[in-house]
């Protein structure tokens, strides 16, 4: 009886099978809507982590990647501070007195590819520009060399993006390239 019913609707006039295959077509664009969608999110995603990665973003690390990744989202600048947040972003104190320190900051800036735009040996600070890879957006950094001592110095570095709100580590990184290209 069921079956009949069925079979009744399908021949009335109030069904079209037209109907049937313009809603089928109907959710065949709207899947495909979707997915589209879906693959724009996961690409997005994909270069967002890629290039915090490449930044050296260091997610996992104290305090944690919801703190790391608002501020990353959020601000275009980085500095250096002894109680700083984030342990790589901590003032760096180095075993050399504050002429050969900064003698190694000009040296690792030009050896990173970074331009420097003006250097001052007698008060031991200097600006320079770096490039970002892809899109080559320009971040200013300020270096100061501070003697601690006789025998040790740190560094106050501060880098800015010139652009944009955000700068997805990029400035964090700049700090990490040049304490590391010091360190060898």
């Amino acid at each position: 009886m069921a079956v009949n019913k069925y079979l009744d609707f399908l021949e009335s006039s109030s069904y079209n099978n037209n109907d049937g295959f313009i809603l089928a077509k109907y959710r065949r664009k709207q899947m495909t809507v979707i997915k589209l969608m879906l693959f724009g999110f996961i690409f997005i995603m994909g270069a967002l982590f890629f290039t915090l990665y490449q930044n050296d973003a260091n997610l996992l690390h104290e305090p944690g990647i919801v703190k790391r990744m608002a501020v990353f989202l959020t601000t275009n600048t980085a500095a250096t501070a002894d109680d700083h947040v984030f342990k790589e972003l901590r003032t760096p104190v180095f075993n050399a007195n504050a002429e050969r320190l900064y003698q190694r900051v000009i040296y690792a800036a030009s050896e990173l590819g970074w331009d420097i735009i003006a250097s001052d040996s007698d008060n031991q600070n200097a600006n320079m520009v770096a490039h970002s890879r892809l899109f080559l957006f320009e971040d200013g950094i300020f270096v100061q060399v501070k003697l601690v001592d006789m025998e040790h110095s740190s560094l106050y570095i501060q880098s800015r993006s010139r652009t944009g709100y955000a700068d997805f580590a990029s400035n964090s990184g700049n700090i990490q390239a040049l304490i590391n290209k010091i360190k060898q």
